[in-house]
């Protein structure tokens, strides 16, 4: 990249599980050091530097801005609110979207997170004369999981599936239409990353965080039921050998940035499926190895007419423990939705790597390690006992 030098990254959702991985492999100098001068991570809570457990190099330099609600105001003054806000707004060149917000209501939620994301395109594009590309994440929502057995689409689900079939929708297929359109005929483009569920960390806790539910209640069940103690997958049988491909935020950070800065290859609004590894595995494979680093036995799930509590369960009522036991006490977040997570996810929903592979990105990691690695972050954060 020819001015790779000036590249200004802004980043918004930074405290989110996907966000926090962009900017934290950006301040890593991802992919070589003085790819970014600037990091700029905007998140709507408060949150200081220490708190993000980022990485604080001298290059590139960080900016982190804070109480950005992007789901307020016009497009004029959501720009006036960055141009005050953001500094040197005026030499962005890469825009990371990894922003959502969570509605019950389908229709609300559409109308809600197009809302936001047309504002920073308006404010971006009249702030920033220099930008070229902007990477956005999705999930696998968009091939049907969240249908028994799987929706109409069949593992290994691939990019070239299309949407699914009317009435069925979602605000990703209102984002691909919004960029397609915002996009025609600029100087900028952009791409879609695709995890299913994400492994990694936040420091202001997330909706969605699979790693920090089980981090919560693998970490308590060491400490009311002992070192050693088996505790079994909370799901079913089907759910333990089904099999899918865990993305942590390093991986789908390090795919968006690659894609962002080789938009001959990744631009034009292509989607690209995301994994740490492309092999897939099953929870047989990874629930034991999550155990063991809380000092736990992980063993297959209980007999169908056992009576156990499900995480989310077991926390509140040892909650007392949980509060006492943690520096920042650390809610459980979507505990009734990720409870579901071992009992509904029961069929196999790998992805395919083979299209980010044949553009020329090949790097994979360890899933179990990126687990780890989240629980570590989680662990020193003091959001889970010690």
């Amino acid at each position: 990249m020819s001015s790779s030098n000036s590249a200004h990254a802004l980043v918004f959702g930074a405290s989110g599980l996907a966000g926090w991985g962009v900017a934290e492999q950006l301040l890593e100098n991802y992919p070589t050091k003085g790819t970014f001068s600037k990091v700029t991570a905007v998140v709507n809570r408060p949150m200081s530097v220490a708190d993000s457990l980022w990485p604080t190099p001298e290059s590139p330099t960080l900016d982190l801005v804070t109480n950005i609600n992007l789901t307020e105001g016009t497009v004029e003054t959501f720009t006036a609110l960055l141009k005050d806000k953001v500094k040197d707004i005026a030499s962005v060149t890469h825009v990371y979207y990894f922003v959502y917000k969570q509605d019950d209501d389908a229709e609300v939620e559409i109308k809600t997170n197009c809302g936001m994301l047309e504002r920073v395109i308006g404010a971006v594009e009249s702030l920033s004369p220099n930008f070229r590309f902007l990477a956005w994440i999705s999930g696998t929502l968009a091939y049907g999981i969240y249908k028994p057995g799987g929706g109409p689409f069949k593992a290994p689900y691939k990019e070239s599936m299309g949407r699914l079939p009317a009435p069925d929708t979602n605000f990703y297929y209102a984002f691909e239409d919004i960029l397609a359109e915002r996009s025609k005929g600029k100087s900028w483009t952009w791409c879609e990353v695709r995890p299913d569920a994400i492994v990694g960390f936040s420091p202001n806790g997330s909706t969605y965080s699979l790693p920090a539910h089980w981090a919560t209640y693998l970490s308590l069940y060491r400490a009311i039921e002992g070192e050693g103690a088996s505790v079994p997958y909370p799901g079913t049988q089907l759910g333990y050998d089904s099999k899918f491909n865990d993305a942590s935020s390093e991986i789908i950070a390090k795919l968006a940035i690659w894609a962002s800065l080789h938009p001959e290859k990744a631009g034009g609004g292509q989607l690209f499926n995301i994994a740490d590894r492309a092999t897939p595995s099953t929870m047989r494979e990874r629930w034991p190895a999550l155990a063991a680093y809380f000092g736990l036995v992980g063993v297959g799930p209980p007999a169908p007419d056992a009576i156990t509590l499900k995480p989310g369960e077991y926390a509140l009522k040892h909650q007392d423990v949980l509060k006492a036991r943690c520096k920042k006490p650390n809610d459980v977040f979507g505990a009734a939705f990720l409870d579901r997570y071992g009992y509904f996810l029961n069929f196999d929903r790998q992805l395919s790597m083979e299209k980010i592979r044949g553009i020329g990105f090949d790097e994979e990691l360890d899933p179990v390690q990126s687990w780890l690695k989240a629980f570590e972050r989680f662990r020193k954060a003091g959001m889970i006992p010690g």
